[in-house]
């Protein structure tokens, strides 16, 4: 398998630099990792229906990384990263 190329969405940038430093490094750990491997076994990701673009939601704790998955492009592109509480609100502003 080969690996993913992982980007961030300007809004994404801004939720992990409000957040202080030890959770940001944490989440961007495990978002690199996807890199390697965007389709790990466990209950972390969950599909995320309603959107043309497969998206989906990666748990790292109490925050939840949203990303779609290109796999004709081998890309992962993290939406946002939000406290698990801002989930509902997050996923519908991207509807």
């Amino acid at each position: 398998m080969t690996g993913y190329a992982v980007e961030y969405a300007p809004h994404a940038h801004e939720d992990l630099q409000s957040l202080s430093s030890d959770v940001a490094v944490r989440i961007a750990k495990k978002v690199l990792e996807l890199g390697v491997n965007a389709h790990p076994r466990g209950d972390t990701i969950k599909w995320i229906y309603g959107r043309a673009q497969p998206t989906f939601r990666l748990r790292i704790g109490n925050y939840r990384a949203i990303f779609e998955l290109d796999e004709a492009t081998h890309r992962v592109y993290i939406l946002r990263v939000v406290h698990r509480s801002q989930l509902d609100r997050a996923l519908r502003d991207l509807m």
